[in-house]
């Protein structure tokens, strides 16, 4: 993997947010940078981050504890004759109104829940000893988190490396509203969405959908967290 590297990112957002002299500036600095990792991550299905993996059913069982760094699920199904067979992703309202908790058989729909405090996914029906004598595997592809950034030689996972100013630009962003700097918090985010953006619109082209603008990153007279405002 190459591209710039955590040291090459830390260090340009202290630089451009003006706070080399401030004490602890580094560490500011690394928080601003993988906050800002996550806050891209959030913006779409990016394709580098998509996995695939299995569970292994058991019969009468309902709930599956799902891989390590799993973070939203895309599909699930199992295959009979080389066919893949869906299994319906659904919200909660709709698995209120449509499981059935005490039947097993070919699993229909699954829901991913952290009721238990561990997430998890769902079946329903509930794999039956029929099922599982056929099929060993259910399988699903999903979304992972990005991995933090610790090291200084790591490299982001994401955006592309053609895009990986815009963790610089948002971080930069993110210590300037933290500063009261309202009009550098803007600048930066709208220099940050015009690289995403531009990713944007390069994958949905090669994924043949209807090109997107993003919405704007940080409110104003706010701060970033893990997960922002949404912009309708």
């Amino acid at each position: 993997m190459y591209g710039l590297q955590f040291s090459d990112l830390y260090e340009r957002i202290q630089d451009y947010a003006g706070i080399n002299n401030v004490t602890g500036s580094a560490t500011k600095a690394k928080k601003a940078a993988n906050d800002a990792l996550r806050l891209i991550a959030s913006f779409r299905d990016w394709k580098i981050l998509r996995r695939e993996s299995t569970i292994t059913p058991t019969a009468s069982t309902q709930a599956y504890t799902l891989i390590s760094g799993f973070d939203h699920i895309i599909s699930c199904w199992y295959e009979s004759n080389g066919l893949r067979i869906p299994i319906d992703v659904v919200d909660d309202a709709r698995w209120k109104r449509e499981s059935d908790n005490d039947t097993d058989g070919d699993p229909e729909i699954c829901r991913i829940t952290k009721g238990s405090g561990t997430i998890k996914i769902e079946f329903s029906p509930r794999p039956s000893a029929s099922f599982i004598s056929l099929y060993t595997e259910i399988n699903y592809d999903y979304v992972k988190k990005p991995t933090e950034l610790s090291g200084d030689t790591d490299v982001p996972e994401i955006p592309d490396t053609s895009q990986q100013l815009a963790i610089v630009y948002l971080g930069v962003s993110d210590l300037l509203g933290k500063q009261g700097d309202l009009s550098g918090l803007t600048a930066w985010e709208r220099k940050a969405m015009r690289i995403l953006n531009a990713a944007f619109k390069k994958d949905d082209k090669n994924q043949g959908k209807a090109a997107r603008m993003g919405h704007p990153a940080i409110p104003i007279n706010s701060t970033r967290g893990v997960r922002i405002t949404d912009y309708k």
